[in-house]
Order: structure tokens, then C-alpha cells, then sequence
């Protein structure tokens, strides 16, 4: 009796908790609608507002890489030209996507904010040499004359050079460069754009933004070129030096270069019309 009245309380549970059905329905996909107008005064700058009914989350692609993700934004373009934005909208039936073809008649006007970029005699006080650690005959040589900044070394080395910036949140900075070399072997040319301080002794690392890379596939061959055109590796591929912050501060233009692995920088790199431009 004592088993049996324990197999009755079992099944009079069960019972009590038959599941509701498994099966609903989540409804129909979002049909995505958006408007874009450009800013007045601004024409670079668009406006953009979802109408999607029912959507609950958004998502904007633009200008190569750059994303959105609030239901109404504002999308910045920096270079005149014809765009493509593209609306990702989220509903409870799941995505669709929409898209509007723009054009952006004028580049967005700026003003250069980098002290010494034009290389010429007393250009040198606005650049600080960094350290980046091991004996001075691994350091990357790194001078001023005849209106450029070389870069040497006869093999194995590392070295850098940065400026302090100040920037502004939500404004668009561009970055432009002229570098010239004959080939390097097992060698960088990096540029960083990043609020963490270079530590005299340490190498510099983090995201970095452009570089000629021979591992990537550039700079193995003679160049002469816009490195922000040039570049092959880094985060600001294809950005044509154009970049925003999401915080105003105190950031720090580094460049970097040097060889590993028996290679050299060739007979040298050199850079020159070095700008780092904000928008007005």
C-alpha cells in the first residue's frame, strides 16, 4: 500500500503539470523602412530614423565598416560620393534589411590639428622618440633632414615616434600620410591612434590603425603613396585615413617601425605630408 499510494501522488502530479503547447507563432518578418536627410548646414552628416513597425532593435551599416545600432542616429560621411546605407531591423518574426542609395556632395571640412607634419627644419621639437626597449643598436634609426623623417636600420630593429592630440567625440578625423621606400624584408611601418601613453623602455603595442606590412602583402616592393591608400593591414583599411572617438581626449599619433627575422627596412622608409585632420 505504501508503494502504491507513492505511484498515485506521482501521476497526480504529472497531471497537475501538463505543459501548455509548445508550438507559437512568432509572427510575420519586419517590413524595413527608414528615411535619411541630411543635416542642415551639414550635408555630410545624415539623418537617419527607422519606420519599421514592430521592429525592436536596429542595426545601420555605412561608409565600409562603420555601424549604428540606435533606431534613430546620425551617420557621418566624409568624402563626397555615392553611399549606400543599409537598415538591419530585428522583429519578433526575425530581420529583413532595407536599403537607400545617397549622395554626399561635398568632403566634410577640416582643419590639421598635428604640429610638425611637414617634416621641414624644426619639425623635430613636436616629435618625441620612444624607447622601445632593448640595446641601441636594436633601435630603428629615426631622423629629420631635407624635409622628410627617415626610418633606418641595417637589420634587426624596432623604433618609434609619437605626438600627443587632443580630440573630440563624434567629430570625424582624417589621416593622411606620404611614404616612399625602395622594399623592405621582414619589416612593419605601423600607425597607432590610441589613448594609452607610450612608456619610454617598452615596445608599443594595441589596435593598430594602418601599416605597410610584408608579411600582408605590402611595402616588399619599391612604394611611393598615400600610406592610408597603401596600407594593407590595420583596422583602418579601406577608410581612406577617415576616423571618429566615442570619447574627447588626450590621444597619442604613434608610428612605428623595424624589421625581425634577418630583414631590413631596405635603404630606408620616408614619410612626409603627415596630416591628422579635424573636422571644423
Amino acid at each position: 500500500m505504501k508503494y502504491l499510494n507513492i505511484f498515485i501522488i506521482a501521476l497526480a502530479t504529472l497531471a497537475s503539470c501538463t505543459p501548455e503547447s509548445s508550438t507559437q507563432d512568432l509572427g510575420a518578418l519586419p517590413v524595413p523602412s527608414f528615411t535619411a536627410t541630411p543635416l542642415e548646414g551639414k550635408p555630410y552628416r545624415i539623418a537617419v530614423q527607422s519606420t519599421t513597425p514592430g521592429a525592436f532593435m536596429w542595426r545601420w551599416n555605412y561608409k565600409n565598416t562603420r555601424t549604428a545600432k540606435r533606431e534613430t542616429d546620425t551617420l557621418s560621411f566624409p568624402w563626397k560620393g555615392e553611399y549606400t546605407i543599409q537598415l538591419t531591423a530585428f522583429g519578433h518574426g526575425g530581420y529583413a534589411i532595407a536599403t537607400q542609395n545617397i549622395t554626399i556632395p561635398v568632403d566634410v571640412p577640416v582643419k590639421d590639428i598635428l604640429k610638425g607634419g611637414d617634416m621641414e627644419a624644426g619639425s623635430e621639437q613636436y616629435w618625441t622618440k620612444l624607447n622601445v626597449g632593448g640595446a641601441p643598436s636594436s633601435h630603428t634609426s629615426i631622423e629629420i633632414n631635407n624635409g622628410v623623417m627617415n626610418f633606418n636600420n641595417t637589420g634587426n630593429s624596432n623604433g618609434a615616434i609619437y605626438q600627443a592630440v587632443k580630440v573630440t567625440a563624434g567629430k570625424e578625423y582624417i589621416f593622411s600620410a606620404t611614404v616612399k621606400g625602395n622594399g623592405a624584408t621582414n619589416s612593419w611601418f605601423e600607425v597607432y591612434f590610441s589613448t594609452t601613453a607610450p612608456k619610454q623602455g617598452s615596445d608599443y603595442s594595441g589596435t593598430k590603425y594602418i601599416g605597410l606590412s610584408t608579411w600582408d602583402g605590402c611595402g616588399a616592393v619599391p612604394f611611393d603613396g598615400k600610406l592610408e591608400e597603401i596600407g594593407c593591414s590595420g583596422s583602418g583599411k579601406g577608410e581612406r585615413g577617415s576616423m571618429m572617438f566615442n570619447t574627447s581626449d588626450s590621444i597619442y599619433f604613434v608610428i612605428k617601425a623595424g624589421s625581425s627575422d634577418g630583414g631590413n627596412l631596405g635603404t630606408g622608409i620616408t614619410l612626409d605630408d603627415v596630416k591628422f585632420m579635424e573636422e571644423l
